[in-house]
């Protein structure tokens, strides 16, 4: 679980400090900066897994082309690009596994991660071989005893006191990665906890790196128990998702052969519902959101080795995936993640609400805190194996009306000395307006929250002619949305 992530010098993304809890929904208008948030989390999670380069190749912006490397970088009013600085704090798993399939139990569970990263070249204006240079990384572990006064969403304190899910790092003080020096003689440290048969590492010389020189970040390339610590990291950060759910690959069949978790576009749908195997569970979830759902199905063709789904309505003729809308495809994609106990970790979402009607908004709204943990209680909570959290993006009115306020944060842009960047600020009296970050961005206002549910900065008119929502008794799209939630 992601808790806490600073960040300064990527895209618009000047400098931002954000705390999350289980469930975060950041609302703002279109081009405010709202996507560079999770780009900047997919990038943090690619990073963990990948070479620097192959990383910052899949960024949006870049088009998979070293030359446009430089459009991720903050530029200063000198022309210069800042470096990229990510502050990561995080919850991982109690347990970990290794590229071995040997189990492991970190020395820590609550940590921070720090990567640097410059982009070389004069000015960063140049565009050379190997343009991105790693200038710092580092991983530390935060006292558990003091967890209770750091996690302060709902369900934080009590988490926090759950040595299921946050321990450590006892009397060790050690870093578990660590840079020495600065530029060409920085130097990033590995040290071990355990040797290569899991006992308790005596004291043996860590594993350095000349940080100029590396390809890649030196948790990307852990995967053995003889660092489980890093590990558990690296495993946190490969789970972290943006869901982009594509209508192409939630029609898709499967083969038997395919994998059967469901893909960050939704292909596998019919093996990951098969390797569950509670249709009725997901059916039922499906026809409180669509009235006239009755049941699911797998079908198998053992001839093609194939898996297809069907739904079959109250009209009681079954429908295929291919047949099906759209908007029933995303909520079936969704009913299948809330019940697959091995989706863990951040799922991000864009907009989730593209697609569903206004009167469903508050169902798919429901469902997709669903895929978090957002709403269990401690029981429910150390029955988990993993935490799981969402955050989502919107800037639909009816989505932030139907949002309890300690979960919003407001994108805004600002603009100081000619340029823009997007600030975050959360409603006065929440627990995120207590920081001391939330002291330098401010909070929504009672005037800036009216005016992005009502509409009211739209104009009126359109060369004349009257507005269908001119023919309320007052005409704003508030008094729209309470309409909808009224027909209920």
């Amino acid at each position: 679980m992601l808790t806490r992530l600073r960040i300064k010098g990527f895209k618009n993304l000047r400098e931002v400090d954000i705390r999350f809890g289980l469930f975060t929904c950041i609302a703002g208008a279109n081009g405010v900066g709202k996507s560079n948030l999770f780009d900047a989390i997919m990038l943090l999670s690619d990073l963990s897994s990948m070479p620097v380069i192959k990383a910052f190749s899949k960024a949006r912006g870049t088009n998979a082309r070293t030359a446009e490397f430089p459009a991720l970088f903050w530029r200063e009013r000198d022309g210069s690009s800042s470096p990229i600085e990510f502050v990561a704090e995080m919850i991982v798993p109690r347990e970990v596994v290794d590229d071995f399939d040997r189990k492991a139990t970190p020395t820590a569970t609550f940590l921070e991660y720090t990567l640097v990263l410059s982009l070389r070249g004069t000015n960063g204006t140049g565009v050379a071989s190997d343009p991105i240079r790693i200038e710092r990384e580092e991983l530390r572990a935060k006292s558990s005893s003091a967890a209770d006064k750091i996690l302060e969403f709902p369900g934080g304190a009590e988490l926090a006191k759950s040595k299921r899910f946050i321990f450590g790092p006892g009397s060790r003080t050690t870093p578990f990665i660590q840079t020495e020096g600065n530029g060409e003689e920085a130097v990033i440290r590995l040290y071990g906890e355990k040797g290569l048969d899991g006992r308790k590492n005596p004291g043996g010389r860590p594993l350095e790196v000349r940080a100029s020189k590396t390809p890649q970040t030196v948790l990307s390339g852990v995967n053995l128990t003889s660092h489980p610590t890093a590990l558990a990291v690296r495993r946190e950060m490969q789970s972290w998702r943006l869901l982009q759910l594509e209508p192409t690959a939630l029609r898709a069949p499967d083969q038997f052969s395919d994998e059967s978790r469901l893909s960050e576009t939704g292909q596998h749908l019919p093996n990951a519902l098969f390797r569950l195997g509670n249709f009725g569970d997901v059916a039922n979830q499906l026809s409180d959101l669509i009235p006239g759902v009755q049941t699911l199905e797998v079908h198998q063709d053992e001839t093609r080795q194939q898996r297809t789904l069907s739904v079959t309505m109250s009209d009681r003729q079954k429908y295929s995936a291919s047949s099906l809308s759209d908007g029933t495809l995303r909520f079936l994609a969704l009913a299948v993640l809330a019940n697959d106990p091995e989706a863990t970790g951040i799922v991000c979402m864009e907009e989730p609400e593209n697609g569903i009607h206004p009167l469903r908004i508050p169902e798919m709204l429901r469902l997709v805190r669903g895929l978090s943990d957002a709403d269990l209680n401690m029981r429910e909570f150390d029955e988990r194996e993993g935490l799981r959290q969402v955050i989502i993006n919107t800037h639909s009115p009816l989505v932030v009306a139907e949002l309890p306020d300690d979960e919003l944060l407001m994108a805004e842009t600002v603009r100081f000395h000619g340029a823009s960047f997007v600030n975050f600020k959360p409603f006065s009296g929440t627990w995120r307006s207590s920081s001391v970050a939330s002291a330098d961005v401010g909070t929504i206002s009672r005037g800036e929250l009216h005016a992005y549910l009502t509409g009211q900065s739209s104009s009126r008119t359109r060369g004349g002619r009257k507005l269908v929502r001119d023919h309320l008794p007052s005409p704003t799209s508030l008094d729209l949305f309470q309409a909808t939630n009224r027909t209920e």
